[in-house]
């Protein structure tokens, strides 16, 4: 069986192609992982309005990144209010409108409430992950 380069520990991630992302002076945080047959932006910290004006690029990017799809997971955001909820679900449609897909792995109850009460539900969680369909947030 040929070796290869990567020297990490059995079960470490590789970084993905564009590492760990700050936004907003590090209040947010975008790191990519390995899921299978997709990759998952995880996505943690505050999300808030602070992030608005660098999420659509950097989203947009981590997109671009992997053809295979992407898919958000959530779960690590641990504050979050409705203008960062809409700079999200603005962030995913500028990706799907530039071609990428882009799902929902899993969410917070919170950010459900919010992306609900803000009426973006539906740009952020009916997006397609890697041709596997819709994805709903947690209930």
């Amino acid at each position: 069986m040929p070796m290869s380069d990567d020297r990490r520990p059995p079960g470490s991630e590789a970084p993905g192609p564009l590492g760990v992302r700050t936004l907003a002076g590090g209040v947010l945080s975008l790191r990519l992982a390995a899921a299978p047959g997709v990759t998952a932006l995880l996505v943690s910290g505050v999300l808030d309005g602070r992030c608005a004006a660098e999420l659509p690029g950097e989203l947009l990017a981590a997109a671009g990144a992997c053809p295979e799809g992407l898919v958000l997971d959530l779960q690590g955001v641990g504050e979050c209010d409705a203008a960062g909820v809409v700079a999200l679900a603005g962030a995913c449609e500028h990706a799907r409108q530039a071609g990428h897909s882009i799902g929902l792995a899993a969410s917070t109850a919170e950010l459900d409430r919010l992306m609900v009460f803000t009426d973006t539900l539906h740009l952020v969680a009916d997006h397609l992950d890697a041709g596997h369909g819709p994805v709903r947030p947690n209930a």
